[in-house]
């Protein structure tokens, strides 16, 4: 199984309780556990960048230590066989689900998974992937996936991604001051993807030259 979610060096754990600091934080946070003690089975994370896939892998990291759990991800995935035999695991998390759209197998295997988690009482949580626009051919599942629960995952403030970016160097070894932080926010992309991407390079980047991060080693990166 496919248990990364993210185009980045994100091997590190998304530990839900990290996320507490965040400004969307409790309104999502209240929405998840409604959910998990409904009768509601199927959930879709919607929103931006990639706080999507950040959000659902924490989920996962929380349910996972008392359920039994199973994440896939979808992303940039040629054979859906992994949709299937899925029996044993109560909840289901499915990042970038949409990308099983427009392919016949695809959105087939999504559609019995879709089904079966209902009939047996399973939780399934989607994540969409916003990069991918594609939308179901088979009628049936495209009925099914616009009936369920949605939550809208609202856009991250400057704040928060400016914590993100010093929870993700921290786990990582590495700490990272406020001038250096407003550096960042001031002369980088503020696309949650650029902004981790950049904390991957600034990994590698003190690791190599053997120094602390500065302003001088972030202009390498950005300039």
């Amino acid at each position: 199984m496919n248990q990364g979610a993210l185009q980045l060096n994100l091997n590190h754990k998304i530990v839900y309780e990290d996320l507490e600091s965040l400004s969307i934080y409790k309104r999502v946070n209240e929405e998840l556990r409604a959910f998990s003690g409904s009768l509601e089975h199927c959930l879709i994370l919607k929103g931006e960048e990639l706080i999507n896939s950040y959000l659902l892998q924490a989920f996962y990291n929380k349910l996972v230590k008392k359920n039994k759990c199973i994440f896939i991800s979808l992303l940039n995935a040629t054979n859906f066989e992994i949709l299937k035999n899925l029996e044993s695991f109560d909840f289901i998390f499915i990042d970038s689900f949409n990308s099983s759209l427009e392919n016949k197998d695809g959105e087939l295997n999504l559609f019995n998974l879709y089904n079966f988690s209902k009939i047996n009482l399973k939780k399934l949580i989607l994540s969409e992937n916003t990069s991918i626009k594609s939308e179901s051919l088979l009628p049936d599942l495209r009925s099914r996936l616009k009936a369920n629960l949605e939550i809208s995952i609202p856009l991250l403030n400057d704040l928060d991604k400016k914590y993100l970016i010093k929870l993700e160097l921290k786990k990582r070894g590495l700490s990272i001051n406020d001038s250096c932080l407003e550096f960042i926010m001031s002369r980088s992309s503020r696309n949650l993807e650029s902004l981790l991407a950049l904390v991957d390079k600034l990994d590698r980047l003190s690791l190599e030259r053997k120094k602390n991060i500065s302003i001088t080693l972030i202009k390498e990166l950005i300039e």
